[in-house]
């Protein structure tokens, strides 16, 4: 997965505006469709904890926060798309420890991906992990996506017209992909979390029902507004899929959480 790259700037006005036309979007495209992919976090932590936004009385740390970024890919329910490879998830991990380091007062010593770490509803496999890492904060991300795939008939050319309408053509398949990318920054000797929030995105996959010889298929697209991304081969067309929504997910939530560290710390 490492030909792809989507470069995601600063918290900047443009970067505002990229999320909010996806968001909007979206919503005209798909209604509520992405409440299909439910909040997964609360799998992980006792409720309430697991409610989004600042869930303790205890002030953020005002000088940033030193913390491993611990990453799971859940696939535990209904409509579920299948776990990503290894070498996505680490890519997507690695994309994430970018962000947080380009936005927010963050040190991450490392990534981990433990796949021993199971939806207990129990914070003792988090504190055991705080010790194993000696660390005060874990910052617990939880990607999951749910997926589906309908019959279609896709442009001769690839070409989509402006209101979204397809006209006659090849017979292939639309896969559509939403993603939620759920954080939680972790008090390690509690594992408490200080604060949770999340993002959604969507990316749809069109290819053809015969697998043919085409440069505009098989072809990923996101908002109208994005630029449609190409697989480098038809055995990567849903990875690619599921990694772009992934990316675009985790644009969103490191976006909401500097939205809640900074109101916390302005108050």
């Amino acid at each position: 997965m490492t030909n792809f790259t989507l470069t995601i700037g600063g918290l900047t006005m443009w970067r505002h505006i990229w999320l909010i036309v996806g968001l909007l979007s979206l919503v005209s495209s798909f209604g509520c469709s992405l409440d299909n992919t439910p909040k997964r976090l609360g799998a992980y932590l006792p409720q309430p904890s697991a409610q989004e936004g600042v869930v303790t009385k205890t002030a953020l740390p005002a000088e940033g926060v030193t913390s491993i970024l611990v990453v799971l890919n859940d696939s535990g329910f209904e409509k579920s798309a299948p776990e990503l490879r290894r070498g996505t998830l680490e890519n997507l991990g690695e994309h994430l420890k970018t962000e947080l380091h380009n936005q927010l007062p963050f040190q991450i010593h490392s990534v981990v991906y433990p796949e021993g770490l199971q939806p207990k509803r129990s914070v003792d496999q988090f504190i055991q992990l705080g010790k194993e890492q000696n660390v005060p904060y874990l910052l617990l991300a939880v990607l999951s996506s749910s997926e589906w795939e309908v019959f279609d008939r896709l442009p001769l050319g690839g070409y989509q017209q402006p209101s979204g309408m397809r006209g006659g053509g090849m017979p292939g398949y639309r896969v559509e992909n939403y993603a939620r990318l759920e954080l939680a920054l972790l008090d390690a000797r509690t594992g408490q979390p200080v604060v949770t929030t999340d993002g959604q995105a969507w990316a749809t996959l069109e290819r053809l029902v015969v697998p043919l010889e085409s440069n505009v298929y098989p072809v990923v697209r996101r908002a109208q507004t994005q630029p449609p991304i190409y697989p480098n081969s038809e055995s990567e067309e849903y990875e690619t899929l599921r990694w772009v929504s992934g990316q675009d997910a985790i644009a969103q939530a490191v976006m909401h959480l500097e939205i809640l560290w900074k109101k916390n710390q302005a108050t």
